[in-house]
């Protein structure tokens, strides 16, 4: 249960780092058609890299949840079977 806890608190933490990260220093990056010329500076991939990093991040933390909620319920259920 712990583990959980320690992975859905670092999973956030990555998910609120690079969602400020790109809202701080990429928020006027959109992305190009085939007929216009891209940045040169390499601005379009940092910030498809850090949109994807949070991508992976909420998944990481959602999966953690739904873990931390499952041990939750069979705590609970093993509790009320123990108590009866």
């Amino acid at each position: 249960m712990r583990a959980a806890v320690e992975i859905l608190i670092l999973s956030v933490a990555v998910f609120a780092a690079a969602f400020v990260t790109r809202r701080m220093f990429l928020w006027d990056v959109m992305p190009v058609s085939w007929d216009q010329e891209p940045p040169q500076n390499g601005t379009l991939e940092a910030a498809y890299f850090l949109l994807s990093v949070e991508n992976l991040a909420g998944i990481v933390a959602a999966l953690a949840l739904g873990m931390i909620v499952v041990l939750l319920l069979r705590r609970r259920r093993r509790n009320r079977a123990q108590g009866a």
